[in-house]
């Protein structure tokens, strides 16, 4: 990077700014990696901030982002009751350098990647803070990408105490869309250790999640799907969503809960499984009327070989009447009616495919 370059322009302003604030030269850092109790070096805000940009400009990536992450820990240490993930990420975005941020005033993960390769690595970075100082430690992602981050169990000031709990809720990217991942580290004796990590199995495939709390416990929540079978589904189409809760203890997250979220397409989906299962009693429950199901089979939708089902484009996960298309020829205009909580099928008829 040149004297005159933009860059090193910005953080000349950087370094300024980091002056006026009061900031010096011998400020200490506390990294918590496995050698936790090592002092950083005092490196000015403008010469690290200069060396992490050259590093990733570079494609030294380890090595930037290892430097970012202490320049992460001067930002918030000069403003310690500012959001943290606002602080953070903005003084990243500042120098050019890609970011993911969330937490709060107990704890921020900060996820470091380089611009140019977004969909590359990634470097999460886990901050809190001890009655001495900010502390960090490197945290394991597999290059996903940072969604949310909560704490379970800290003390009364906000550090972490033997116990102490750091949920961070990740996204990777599947095809069209995101599955949810959370992975969940304990703290002992300083340092966080892994204690559960949740994948597709558990959470559900491919949807989103979230972190919420009732008056007595903190749970996170899943709303996510699996492609139905006999059925082709993009990425914005409608799908059998599950959702899913779970309740934060000592031991991690355990499950309380999994149900189906009704809908008209997933009762539709429900009704081919049946038919071409040749399951009678299952299908019952999905119509309106029982003539329905021998209607339906009149149109050999029992029958797999036909075509594969896929509902008409853009058509709503909750519309009370779809048009699904099926194979190469056939269309279906389908209505449905709420009953008791769920949607039922209460007729269809052939229609044309002016809809494709």
């Amino acid at each position: 990077m040149s004297l005159r370059s933009p860059g090193f322009a910005r953080l000349v302003l950087l370094a300024a700014a980091c002056a006026a604030a009061g900031c010096t030269r011998r400020t200490e850092l506390v990294p918590a990696s496995a050698d936790s109790s090592m002092h950083a070096p005092a490196d000015s805000f403008a010469v690290l901030a200069r060396e992490a940009t050259d590093r990733w400009e570079s494609g030294m990536n380890d090595e930037a982002a290892e430097k970012s992450s202490r320049l992460v820990v001067q930002a918030l240490t000069l403003r310690p009751n500012g959001p943290w993930p606002d602080r953070a990420r903005g003084v990243l975005d500042s120098l050019g350098i890609g970011a993911e941020a969330a937490g709060n005033a107990r704890a921020t993960v900060v996820n470091m990647f380089s611009r140019s390769d977004p969909e590359g690595p990634s470097y999460p970075y886990l901050y809190w803070h001890q009655k001495d100082g900010l502390r960090l430690q490197a945290i394991e992602s597999r290059g996903l990408h940072l969604t949310d981050v909560a704490t379970h169990a800290f003390a009364h000031d906000d550090t972490p105490q033997d116990s102490s709990q750091t949920a961070v809720l990740w996204g990777k990217r599947v095809g069209g869309g995101q599955q949810p991942q959370v992975t969940v580290w304990r703290y002992v004796h300083g340092r966080w250790d892994l204690l559960q990590s949740l994948g597709a199995d558990s959470l559900g495939g491919t949807g989103s999640g979230e972190f919420a709390s009732n008056d007595s416990s903190a749970e996170l929540q899943t709303r996510t799907f699996h492609p139905a079978a006999y059925f082709d589904e993009c990425p914005t189409c409608p799908h059998v969503y599950r959702a899913r809760r779970f309740r934060w203890s000592d031991a991690g997250f355990t499950r309380l809960d999994d149900r189906a979220v009704p809908s008209p397409y997933s009762t539709f989906t429900a009704f081919i499984g049946a038919l071409v299962a040749n399951d009678r009693e299952r299908a019952m429950p999905l119509v309106a009327e029982t003539p329905l199901i021998d209607f339906a089979r009149r149109f050999d939708w029992q029958s797999p070989g036909k075509g594969r089902w896929r509902v008409a484009p853009a058509t709503g996960e909750t519309a009370s009447q779809m048009v699904f298309f099926r194979g190469q020829n056939e269309a279906y205009r389908v209505t449905f009616e709420p009953r008791d909580g769920d949607w039922v099928i209460a007729g269809f008829e052939p229609t044309n495919r002016n809809l494709e």
